[in-house]
């Protein structure tokens, strides 16, 4: 965000200052164009590195289901003293919580931190926290960026899916 402004004032000075009011409508035409050009290639460069970086994680998670295993619901979730209070903040988390036909993972960034089956899991919500636990350890404590909806989808699901294991 910081290279935008700074490539905003460079490209956006010389015209403020009037420096080019004796010269042609051309030269005016191709600095308007020079600055379109940049703001793009900034963009362009910046938004396409995101991205490729998105699909390596998302392939690396993958990667990571068993056979005849799929993914349902990944959802970002964050550490109760780390909730963020914007929502931008909301959209970045590298947490996430991913819910599959036969389980329940916990994935940060690109690393896969456990992955517990849905019969060995018990979740339950406290004071907007999802917590869970498995053989009555609690092994997961977060808060749950969840746009359209409650943590109670969640909860919902895993109900469902103990009492429906797919057939093998």
């Amino acid at each position: 965000m910081r290279s935008y402004a700074i490539a905003a004032v460079v490209t956006g000075l010389p015209p403020a200052l009037e420096v080019y009011e004796d010269t042609s409508e051309v030269l005016g035409v191709a600095w308007a164009l020079g600055a379109l050009t940049v703001f793009a290639a900034m963009f362009s460069v910046t938004h396409g590195r995101k991205g490729a970086e998105t699909g390596r994680v998302a392939a690396l998670r993958d990667e990571g289901l068993a056979a005849g295993e799929y993914t349902l619901t990944d959802y970002k979730v964050f550490l109760p003293e780390g909730r963020p209070k914007s929502s931008p903040e909301r959209e970045e988390s590298p947490l996430l919580l991913r819910t599959t036909n036969l389980g329940l993972q916990h994935w940060h960034e690109d690393t896969l931190r456990w992955s517990h089956s849905w019969a060995t899991v018990h979740l339950t919500v406290e004071d907007e926290l999802l917590l869970i636990h498995q053989e009555g350890q609690l092994i997961g404590r977060f808060w749950v960026f969840v746009p359209f909806s409650t943590t109670d989808e969640i909860l919902l699901a895993a109900d469902r899916l103990k009492r429906h294991r797919p057939r093998r």
